[in-house]
C-alpha cells in the first residue's frame, strides 16, 4: 500500500511518474537548459526518482503494517458512516486518521534510499528531501532510523562544495540538485492531490501577442536590444513599459532563452496593480505575496466563480513561480535565495529557467540595492535574461552591475518624449503644522481634484482629519487597511480620478496617499502636494500629474516637514535610538539641495536622479554585511536546509532582511469569530480578510495605551498568540488610528 486511503504503491508510483513525464514534456526548455548546464538528462532523472521515491514503503515492514492498520480503521469508519473519502475521514477524525503511520517512527523516504545505493547523489538528495526532511532540524531522525551513513554522505558533499567551490560553482551545483529535487516534490504533490479528488492547476505555456498596431519608443528599443543578458531601460511614466516587458519576455521565450516570465515589483501593492493590469489580456498570470490571495480570488469565490480550494492551489502555484507569468515582490525572490525552506529549491530552480523583469526599485534603500546585486550575480551564473526598467534609473548603477560580471556600457533610453514639460514645482515650503499650509489645502477644495502625498501614515491621517473638519470627504489610502478595504479604496480612487473619470469629464475628489500610491494606482490630478522624498520617488509621484492629458502641465507643491524646528525625514533614513532622532538618507538630503521652483521634463528629472545617485555603488557597512549574509545563506543551505524554517511570507530571518525597515507583525482589526480554527487554511482565510501589518514598536505602544490586546487562538494542534485592535481604533475611512488626545502614535 502507498496510503491509508487504499491507494496501492503501484498506482501511486505510476501516477507520480505520469506527472513527472508531463512536467518534463511541458518544460522542454528547462530540460534543454539542464542538459547544457549540468550535462544530464533531466527527464530521465525525473523518471528514475519518481519510480523509486516511495519504494521505502515496500522496504519497511513496519511502515507497511502501520499503513494497513490505518486503512482498516478507515474502512471501519466508512462502514459506520456510509460513503466518504479518506479526506472526509481526516477532517472528522483528525487524530485517528493516519495515526499508526505517525506513531510508527519510520520515514519511508529514508528507506527508499536503500533500494538503489548507486544512484547519483542529486537523485538521492531528491528522494531524501521530497517530504522536506533533508535538513539539520531532522539530523537526529536520520541517526535514530539507522541512516547515518546517508546523512554523512550528504554532509560531506555539502561541506565540500561550501569549502572548495566559488559562488559560481555553488550556483551551478545547486541548480543540478534543485531540478530533480523540486520537480519530484511537485509531481508527488500533484499526483496525491488528484488521488484525493482535489483540484490541480493546469500546466500552461507563456503566450502573448502584442496588442497594438504600432510599437512606441520603449517597445521598439526592446526589440533592438533583446539579446542583452542584462538590459537596462529608462523610460518616463506612461511610456508603455508593461507591454514592453511582455514583448521582451515573448522574445526571450521564442528565442529559447527562458521558459516563463517573472516580474518583480518593489512592493506587494504595486504587484497587485500590475497583475490585475496584465490579467486583463492574459488570464494565466500568477500573483504572489502575503496578501495576493485576497486581491486575486476573494471576489471570484464570493460570486461562486471558483472554489476556495482551487484558489489556494493556484496561489501556491504562483508562489512556486510555476505559472507562465508570475508577478511577485522582489522580497519573495530574495527570500528564496536563503534556501531556508524546502520549497525555496523549486522556486529558485523555476527562477533559473525564467526571464526576469525588475520593474522599478528603491534606490534610496541601500539594503535593497545590495541584495539585488547578490540576486543578479547568481542569476548571471544561471544565464537568466534580465530586464530592469524604470523612469528613475541612475547612471551610477552601471559600475555596480559590471563589478558582478555583466558587460553594460549604457542605459538604453526612450527619449521620444523627454523634452515635454510635465509639471512645475510651484513652491517648496517648510511647515510644522497644517495651519501653515491651509491656503494650499483650501486651493485643493476649490479645484475639486488633487493628490496629496504624505510620507507617513500618521501625517496622512492628519491631512484627512483637516479636510473632514471642513466638510470635505477625501479618499485616504495607506498600508494600514485590511485587504478587502484596500481593494475598495483602490476602486474608489479609480472611480474618482481614474482615466475614465477624466475622459468623461466627471473626475472629482481629493486623494491622500502614502508610498503605496506612488506606482500602483492609475489616477491623475492637475494639482499635487507632496512631502519631500528622494528624487526617484518624487518622479514617480509626479507621474500622476496630468497623466491622461499631454497638453497640460501639472502643478506640484513640495512640503518639507519639520519637527521641533528640525527637518523630519521619516521614513527616508534611519532612526537613531540612542539620540532618539531620525537621520535622513543621503538621497533625501541631496534631493532637498537640488530641487527648485521651475518646470520639469523627463530629461531634467533624469539629470537630477543622476546627481542624487552619483555614488550609488557605495553602500553602508550594514547593507554590505546584510548582502554578505544573503550569499552565506545561499552557500550554506545549498543542499541541506538549515534549522531555521521561516513562514512562507517572511522577508527576513535571524541574520538577514530584504530591506532596511522596522520589524513588522500581524495585527487583527477585530476579534476572531472563534478561538478554534479547524485547520491552518481556515485560519489563513480569516487572517487574509481581517489582518494588517504594523511595526512592532507601534504594536507595543498600542498595548501600553490599551488599544491592542493579546489573545490566543488554535488551529489544529497549534496554539498561536495574536494581536487584536480594540473596537474603535480601526475604521474603514482611516484604517488603524491609535490616537489619544489628538496625538497620533
Amino acid at each position: 500500500m502507498a496510503k491509508p486511503s487504499g491507494i496501492t504503491l503501484c498506482e501511486h508510483t505510476q501516477n507520480v511518474m505520469s506527472e513527472g513525464t508531463m512536467l518534463a514534456e511541458q518544460n522542454s526548455f528547462t530540460c534543454k537548459k539542464y542538459k547544457e548546464t549540468a550535462g544530464k538528462d533531466l527527464a530521465r532523472r525525473l523518471e528514475i526518482i519518481c519510480q523509486y521515491h516511495d519504494k521505502g514503503k515496500e522496504k519497511s515492514e513496519k511502515w507497511q503494517a502501520a499503513c494497513q492498520k490505518d486503512y482498516e480503521a478507515f474502512l471501519l469508519w466508512k462502514l459506520k458512516n456510509g460513503e466518504g473519502s479518506f479526506k472526509d475521514y481526516s477532517k472528522k477524525e483528525e487524530k485517528e486518521a493516519g495515526k499508526n503511520i505517525r506513531n510508527a517512527g519510520v520515514r519511508h523516504e529514508f528507506y527508499s534510499l536503500k533500494i538503489n545505493t548507486t544512484m547519483p547523489l542529486p537523485l538521492q538528495a531528491a528522494i531524501a528531501a521530497h517530504h522536506g526532511k533533508l535538513g539539520f532540524a531532522y539530523e537526529e531522525r536520520w541517526e535514530k532510523e539507522g541512516m547515518i551513513d546517508f546523512w554523512k554522505k550528504f554532509r560531506i558533499e555539502s561541506c565540500r562544495v561550501i569549502e572548495q567551490c566559488s559562488l559560481e560553482e555553488r550556483a551551478k551545483i545547486h541548480y543540478e540538485f534543485a531540478g530533480p529535487r523540486g520537480l519530484l516534490q511537485l509531481a508527488d504533490h500533484r499526483a496525491s492531490a488528484k488521488e484525493d479528488g482535489d483540484f490541480v492547476p493546469e500546466l500552461t505555456s507563456f503566450e502573448y501577442t502584442f496588442p497594438h498596431p504600432t510599437k512606441r519608443g520603449v517597445q521598439q528599443l526592446i526589440q533592438e536590444y533583446r539579446q542583452e543578458d542584462l538590459l537596462l531601460i529608462r523610460a518616463p511614466t506612461g511610456a508603455g513599459k508593461t507591454d514592453a516587458s511582455l514583448l521582451w519576455a515573448s522574445l526571450q521565450i521564442e528565442n529559447k532563452r527562458a521558459e516563463r516570465l517573472v516580474i518583480a515589483m518593489p512592493t506587494r501593492f504595486t504587484s497587485n496593480a500590475l497583475a490585475i493590469n496584465i490579467a486583463e489580456s492574459l488570464s494565466d498570470t500568477g500573483l504572489y505575496h502575503s496578501s495576493a490571495w485576497f486581491v486575486k480570488f476573494q471576489e471570484q469565490i464570493e460570486n461562486r466563480l471558483i472554489e476556495k480550494r482551487e484558489a489556494d492551489k493556484i496561489h501556491e502555484f504562483a508562489r512556486l513561480l510555476q505559472t507562465p507569468i508570475t508577478v511577485c515582490t522582489i522580497d519573495h525572490l530574495l527570500m528564496a535565495l536563503t534556501l531556508t525552506r524546502e520549497d525555496h529549491h523549486l522556486i529558485t530552480f523555476n527562477l533559473a529557467n525564467a526571464c526576469l523583469v525588475i520593474d522599478e526599485a528603491d534606490f534610496y534603500d541601500d539594503f535593497t540595492q545590495a541584495n539585488i546585486l547578490v540576486l543578479l550575480e547568481i542569476l548571471r551564473y544561471w544565464k537568466v535574461p534580465i530586464l530592469i526598467m524604470s523612469a528613475s534609473l541612475p547612471e551610477s548603477v552601471l559600475p555596480s552591475y559590471n563589478n558582478i560580471g555583466y558587460k553594460i556600457d549604457k542605459i538604453v533610453e526612450d527619449t521620444s518624449d523627454n523634452q515635454r514639460n510635465r509639471f512645475e514645482i510651484k513652491d517648496i515650503i517648510e511647515y510644522s503644522e497644517l495651519s501653515e499650509i491651509e491656503n494650499l489645502l483650501e486651493m485643493c477644495i476649490e479645484k475639486g481634484t488633487a493628490i496629496i502625498y504624505a510620507n507617513t501614515v500618521d501625517k496622512a491621517i492628519l491631512f484627512y482629519d483637516w479636510f473632514t473638519e471642513k466638510g470635505v470627504k477625501p479618499i485616504l489610502y495607506h498600508s494600514r487597511f485590511t485587504e478587502p478595504h484596500k481593494k475598495d479604496k483602490e476602486q474608489e480612487l479609480i472611480d474618482a480620478l481614474g482615466k475614465d473619470a477624466w475622459k468623461n469629464n466627471c473626475a472629482k475628489g481629493i486623494a491622500i496617499l502614502t508610498q503605496i500610491g506612488e506606482m500602483s494606482i492609475n489616477i491623475s490630478a492637475d494639482i499635487m502636494i507632496s512631502e519631500l522624498c528622494p528624487i526617484d520617488r518624487l518622479t514617480q509621484r509626479a507621474g500622476r500629474l496630468c497623466r491622461f492629458d499631454r497638453l497640460k502641465i501639472g502643478q506640484l507643491y513640495v512640503l518639507k516637514p519639520l519637527k521641533d524646528g528640525i527637518f523630519y525625514p521619516a521614513p527616508y533614513g534611519e532612526y537613531d535610538r540612542k539620540n532618539k532622532c531620525w537621520i535622513p538618507c543621503d538621497a533625501l538630503n541631496k534631493t532637498a539641495e537640488i530641487i527648485e521652483k521651475t518646470f520639469y521634463n523627463a530629461d531634467k528629472l533624469v539629470n537630477l536622479i543622476n546627481q542624487v545617485y552619483e555614488q550609488n555603488n557605495t553602500f553602508s557597512p550594514k547593507a554590505i554585511n546584510n548582502a554578505r549574509d544573503l550569499k552565506e545563506y545561499f552557500s550554506l543551505n545549498w543542499l541541506i536546509n538549515s534549522k531555521q524554517m521561516p513562514n512562507s511570507d517572511d522577508t527576513e530571518i535571524n541574520f538577514w532582511k530584504s530591506r532596511n525597515i522596522d520589524a513588522q507583525s500581524t495585527v487583527f482589526v477585530q476579534k476572531p469569530p472563534t478561538f478554534f480554527f479547524h485547520n491552518y487554511l481556515e485560519y489563513q482565510s480569516w487572517k487574509i480578510e481581517y489582518s494588517i501589518e504594523l511595526p512592532v514598536y507601534l504594536i507595543e505602544k498600542g498595548r501600553r495605551q490599551y488599544m491592542v490586546d493579546l489573545m490566543k487562538i488554535r488551529y489544529g494542534d497549534e496554539i498561536e498568540q495574536i494581536y487584536v485592535v480594540r473596537d474603535g481604533f480601526y475604521q474603514y475611512e482611516k484604517g488603524v488610528s491609535f490616537a489619544e488626545g489628538g496625538n497620533q502614535l
